[in-house]
């Protein structure tokens, strides 16, 4: 049954691109004139639409994929997102492993469109199975990130390297539309100007922390943990696919009561529930550390960090 409903799925997904390649060529003689319109950019997910959509401005029609809330590592697209990926002429995605459902997208419905990838721009950090020091983890085979000793795709979560990303996000716009090119620039610094404040802000607060180490359901933190000099003392779940043995939660529960780690952090695009179960059984907090925003509270890229910050001092304090 799941191979037969894989392969209804591709079917439809087919016909869903030939219906976009073919019905837009009535554009110029069904009685609708084409519009010229704005540049047409789509991007994977929220932290990386945000940056792209501040230094595109109003000369750029920047369109976000992946709605806050939904799962970023796998992705089945719509017609309404295929017929908006159609239109682009540059596409916005992460790399690492994260989103390559959105690669075959442009590559499908845009082929003649550029393709940026974020997380080949900046420095890299290995994807580390345990932090714990023991690989007690059943993989599944077809997990998004590669598992143990591929690259983490969570760059956006250092500041820095989101200025590397905004000065990326620039330049492939001004070569897909150059007569916008220097108002991109410009936009590029100003939003660069915001992150360079937004990372001593975060610096100085962290700073003031008296514990550093926290434990962590998914491994999505890495790069903040880096910038601000924090311990990732456990992951549950290194990446997608990764299910932990009993023999490594009670390791991680061992390390939770000799390191007196003051709290365990969920994602809201999790399940919160077996992070729940955990943090009962080891008697701590659970707060909340989100890593793509999007929501009420973490509607811009700065709002999110400051909403991860916000939680890291409530629960470290």
């Amino acid at each position: 049954m799941d191979c037969y409903g894989t392969h209804v799925r591709r079917l439809a997904y087919v016909a869903l691109l030939l219906l976009v390649v073919v019905l837009p060529g009535c554009a110029k003689s069904c009685g609708k004139p084409a519009s010229e319109g704005r540049t047409q950019v789509a991007v994977s997910i929220f932290p990386i639409y945000d940056l792209v959509r501040r230094v595109a401005g109003p000369d750029a029609n920047v369109m976000l994929l992946i709605q806050p809330g939904r799962n970023e590592h796998s992705f089945d697209p719509t017609p309404r997102d295929i017929e908006t990926v159609a239109k682009s002429k540059l596409g916005v995605m992460v790399g690492l492993g994260l989103d390559p459902w959105m690669e075959k997208l442009m590559k499908d419905a845009a082929p003649a469109a550029r393709i940026l990838k974020v997380g080949d721009r900046v420095p890299t950090l290995t994807i580390k199975d345990d932090p714990i020091g023991a690989n007690h983890h059943d993989h599944a085979d077809d997990h998004d990130h590669g598992g143990k000793g591929a690259q983490d795709p969570h760059v956006w979560l250092d500041p820095q390297r989101a200025q590397l990303i905004v000065r990326a996000v620039a330049e492939e716009l001004g070569r897909v539309d150059a007569a916008h090119a220097v108002a991109y620039r410009e936009r590029a610094t100003e939003v660069d100007a915001s992150l360079t404040a937004l990372d001593k802000e975060a610096d100085e607060r962290l700073k003031a922390l008296e514990r550093r180490g926290f434990v962590t359901f998914h491994g999505s933190f890495s790069y903040f943990a880096e910038r601000y000099k924090l311990d990732i003392l456990a992951v549950i779940e290194p990446y997608p696919g990764s299910q932990p043995t009993g023999e490594y939660v009670s390791k991680v529960l061992r390390v939770i009561k000799d390191k007196k780690v003051p709290a365990l952090f969920s994602e809201p695009q999790l399940d919160p529930r077996p992070a729940k179960v955990l943090a009962e059984e080891a008697k701590i907090p659970l707060g909340v550390l989100d890593p793509v925003g999007g929501g009420p509270e973490t509607d811009s890229y700065e709002k999110m960090i400051r909403f991860n910050v916000s939680e890291l001092e409530k629960h470290l304090r």
